[in-house]
């Protein structure tokens, strides 16, 4: 099979998999923009991407992401109380507190297009974006650098005071701030460029 009928098959498959999520309403809705301006191009699509979150998860150990339960995901600012809440679901592990910036995997047609769409998201403000595969697939990450990756307790407990809490939920909603407005300026400068 040659790339022009993989990346057509693959953008074919990708476009299928976002309609069933949407229709699901499994998509965050500030992403969607995004995700339609590059779908429109004829050089590239999108796979697995979200617009940013802020989440509390339970690790039964550093690293098993695969057991790992979320026990509260947010794509928007948050209160303290919301943590509080969620933790309450907690049982054995870790707990985590994580605000985690925007990430858009999009399968480009050809390395020039990878290129440009690379300058286009590092200039936007998503500075650790870089190639993932340049294999059958042309595969750019577009992330950011913001994020927040704090331990608050275990096995049910929070161990954070209160004072450190509102600290850790002021920075994890500064994350979903920043990370809005990069979205805002990709999206612009994508309006200009596709």
């Amino acid at each position: 099979m040659d790339k022009e009928r993989d990346f057509s098959d693959g953008k074919k498959t990708a476009l299928t998999k976002l309609e069933k999520a949407r229709n699901e309403d499994m998509v965050d809705e500030k992403i969607l923009p995004i995700l339609d301006i590059i779908n429109q191009s004829e050089k590239f699509y999108t796979s697995s991407s979200c617009a940013g979150r802020i989440v509390l998860l339970e690790l039964p150990s550093i690293g098993d992401k695969k057991n790992a339960e979320f026990l509260g995901k947010w794509h928007r600012n948050i209160e303290p109380s919301e943590i509080i809440s969620a933790s309450t679901k907690a049982k054995t592990g870790q707990l985590w507190l994580l605000a985690q910036s925007p990430i858009i995997h999009i399968t480009a047609k050809t390395n020039l297009d990878a290129e440009g769409m690379l300058k286009t998201a590092i200039s936007s403000g998503f500075k650790n974006s870089g190639l993932k595969s340049l294999g059958r697939k042309i595969v750019i990450e577009v992330c950011s650098t913001e994020r927040l990756d704090a331990p608050v307790g275990k096995n049910g407990r929070l161990f954070c005071n209160e004072d450190y809490l509102h600290l850790l939920v002021e920075i994890a909603n500064d994350v979903i701030d920043r990370s809005n407005l990069k979205l805002d300026r990709l999206t612009n400068e994508l309006k200009k460029k596709i």
